[in-house]
């Protein structure tokens, strides 16, 4: 009987602490956000925006009490981790990030193969993501996973539409590393959606990873009769490649797409005139972009990146979702970021769908001689 008796006590004990554990939502004092950005290496500036758009966010929020979850408000930790523009160590940093210091969810990963890479450890732990701008389509398939940014296949399809507009179906020539999941997709997507309105490719060339020589590449563009090159590339690799396909004998415009960061590319002149896909851009008649600029400003004493403005976007579209369900459980956030009401924000209204993929309008961009840069919207399908 005494056996028994004691049995019984420790199955209540047991079945006590479970319950502690299934009520740790009421008990939290704190939303721990982890923020993979990159820190070091070539590309640390990028980790820079990141960092200042997703601590604004975390601020203003922590100002008024923190996020609300249900009738009461709890406060935001970022917890920040550097990616190292790597696919391992943004997967050891995302798996530390979940399993250390036990983030409820996580924003970051900006560059396509990094945030693949934290973003099958997320699915595997079932933490949420959320990028503010990879676009790859490899992230679709993903159930934790979301972003803020167009995906590749709509900026493809804009920058299409425009170029066969604005440059009335001109023969076009596509030089994308032949390795990276970014401009590969976007170099398909861009090719067939062009084609199809009518506009031809005169060539399409790739390069391999860690090419900074691109002679060959660069006769194949000059000789091909090309009057537009498209780059979709990051910042430091199209300076060169700009520069190389001048020397070539190329005198036609550059296109690119949303890798391209317009703060450095306005003061160099080889970038005069050319276009590429944007997100968003400074001085926007919208009350939420307006207000951000002014924040951002005040704090930073400097204009915010479209980077920034799509980082704030990520982090400001988890509290929403916190506060829509009243929960801060990985799983439910997921469900939440899914099912709650669009969230207008800096870079537009963003409404997530079961696939995390938001169906954006696309700003293309002008940088233009004065370094300043002009936009119109591109609405697709």
């Amino acid at each position: 009987m005494k056996g028994m008796r004691a049995c019984v006590l420790l199955l209540a004990v047991v079945f006590a602490l479970s319950c502690a554990g299934c009520s740790g939502d009421a008990e939290k004092d704190e939303l721990r956000v982890g923020l993979l950005a990159v820190s070091s290496g070539e590309l640390f500036r990028k980790g820079g925006y990141i960092s200042r758009g997703a601590s604004l966010a975390a601020e203003k929020v922590n100002a008024q009490g923190g996020v609300k979850v249900g009738d009461s408000r709890i406060k935001v930790r970022l917890v920040f981790a550097d990616s190292g523009d790597n696919p391992d160590i943004a997967s050891r940093a995302a798996l530390k990030l979940i399993e250390d210091e036990h983030v409820d969810a996580i924003v970051g990963a900006i560059f396509s193969p990094v945030a693949v890479a934290a973003a099958e450890v997320c699915e595997k732990k079932r933490i949420p993501l959320i990028t503010p701008s990879a676009g790859t389509r490899r992230l679709t398939p993903l159930k934790y996973v979301f972003r803020v940014s167009y995906t590749n296949r709509v900026q493809g399809e804009a920058l299409a539409i425009f170029a066969a507009g604005h440059f009335n179906k001109a023969p076009v020539a596509v030089l994308f590393a032949g390795n990276h999941s970014y401009s590969c997709e976007l170099s398909e997507y861009f090719r067939k959606d062009y084609e199809n309105l009518g506009g031809s490719i005169a060539a399409f060339v790739s390069y391999p990873p860690g090419m900074r020589q691109y002679n060959e590449q660069m006769e194949q563009v000059a000789d091909s009769g090309a009057k537009v090159l498209f780059l979709p590339g990051n910042t430091k690799k199209v300076q060169i490649q700009a520069a190389q396909a001048r020397k070539a004998g190329f005198e036609g415009a550059l296109l690119g797409g949303d890798s391209w960061d317009p703060v450095e590319l306005a003061r160099n002149p080889l970038f005069a005139g050319s276009y590429f896909a944007d997100h968003w851009r400074p001085g926007l008649p919208v009350p939420e972009s307006i207000e951000f600029e002014k924040e951002f400003y005040k704090k930073n004493n400097v204009l915010p990146t479209e980077l920034e403005a799509l980082s704030y976007d990520a982090v400001m579209s988890l509290f929403t979702a916190v506060s829509y369900g009243g929960s801060t459980n990985p799983s439910d956030i997921r469900d939440f970021l899914s099912e709650m009401p669009p969230y207008r924000g800096v870079t537009g209204k963003i409404d997530y769908n079961n696939s995390g993929d938001p169906e954006k309008d696309v700003f293309i961009s002008r940088l233009e001689a004065n370094g300043t840069v002009l936009s119109e919207i591109i609405y697709t399908d």
